[in-house]
């Protein structure tokens, strides 16, 4: 049996406890928040203790298995804290505010020998998983260009949204979802210049980010300004040599969880043939990440998904971007 805690009873906290909770073999056995009321509500719902203390928690010995989805602040103290005290660890992203604090982390897992995983959950999203394996396939030879898009309201589901020293505003909170994937699929950015607006709180809220992958030049949108009501909306399109592979996806309400209101579209435009629809399989993307992590759990190995390193990476790539924004001028990596 693996035993979970889970810090954190926000949205991210409740879902990854659920996923865990579907699991065989796997008991999430203590949840904390701020409020008693948030924790106890969720520890209610998977069958687990509720506490108002991340440390205890994180360094519980009847723990094993650590799912840190506190704010970004707070990634830092309690993962390292976790991992000292040989659990394993997902983690949200963004990994964290600055290189340091990813670097002071990994040195921490690599002492402890644990898996830690961090949750970039586009690279466990069926079509982008689909999308990936279909141009890494060469059908449409090489790729040359890739235009990303995320865009949402304002999030209302925590208050600390409204702290951009907190969040690093959308360009790291949201922003790094799309630069992230964009690693994933041409490796390391040569260079980043990135234009925006900020929100209303202070930070970068609207992004427009143009990354160079040498012979792939790439370029992602992303923000939470836009207006009440506006349906959350994602999207990836690659063109390559022969053609184009594009996945469109826009939401019933404003937040992904609310379904599609368009469906959802994974096709492929090739020179000389009819569009013609990708498959991809139809599985949950957080309960696929959180499976996957208890694999390598189970198994007592590092992931290949979401690693530290790749993680690292996309808050680089990220802060390169910020760094852009604030001095107008391209940012090399």
């Amino acid at each position: 049996m693996i035993r979970v805690g889970v810090l954190g009873a926000g949205f991210m906290g409740s879902t990854h406890a659920r996923a865990f909770a579907k699991l065989p073999d796997v008991q999430v056995v203590a949840v904390t928040s701020r409020t008693m009321e948030k924790a106890a509500a969720l520890a209610q719902e998977v069958g687990a203790r509720a506490s108002l203390d991340h440390m205890a928690v994180a360094t519980d010995p009847s723990v094993d298995v650590i799912s840190n989805t506190l704010p970004t602040p707070f990634h830092k103290e309690y993962t390292i804290a976790a991992l000292q005290a040989g659990k394993a660890v997902l983690l949200e992203k963004p990994m964290g505010l600055t290189v340091e604090e990813c670097d002071a982390m990994i040195t921490a897992a690599r002492a402890a020998g644990r898996p830690f995983m961090i949750a970039h959950v586009i690279r466990f999203w069926p079509e982008y998983v689909a999308l990936h394996e279909f141009v890494a396939s060469g059908t449409l030879g090489r790729p040359l260009a890739a235009v990303a898009r995320r865009l949402s309201t304002r999030p209302r589901w925590g208050d600390w949204f409204a702290n951009a020293d907190w969040t690093g505003g959308a360009v790291l909170d949201l922003h790094i979802h799309d630069l992230d994937t964009l690693n994933w699929f041409f490796g390391t950015p040569r260079s980043v210049y990135a234009r925006g607006q900020r929100g209303v709180y202070g930070g970068w809220d609207h992004v427009l980010t143009l990354v160079d992958y040498g012979d792939v030049k790439s370029y992602a949108e992303g923000s939470v300004m836009m207006p009440d009501g506006y349906p959350f909306t994602m999207s990836l399109a690659v063109l390559c040599e022969q053609g184009s592979a594009e996945f469109n996806f826009r939401a019933g309400g404003t937040g992904v969880e609310t379904g599609t209101a368009e469906g959802t579209s994974l096709m492929v435009y090739e020179s000389g043939k009819p569009p013609r629809a990708l498959p991809s399989p139809g599985s949950d993307a957080y309960e696929a990440e959180v499976a996957y992590f208890v694999e390598c759990v189970r198994a007592n190995r590092l992931p290949e998904r979401g690693t530290p390193e790749q993680a690292r990476l996309a808050v680089q790539t990220a802060l390169a971007a910020r760094r852009s924004l604030e001095t107008d001028q391209v940012v090399t990596l």
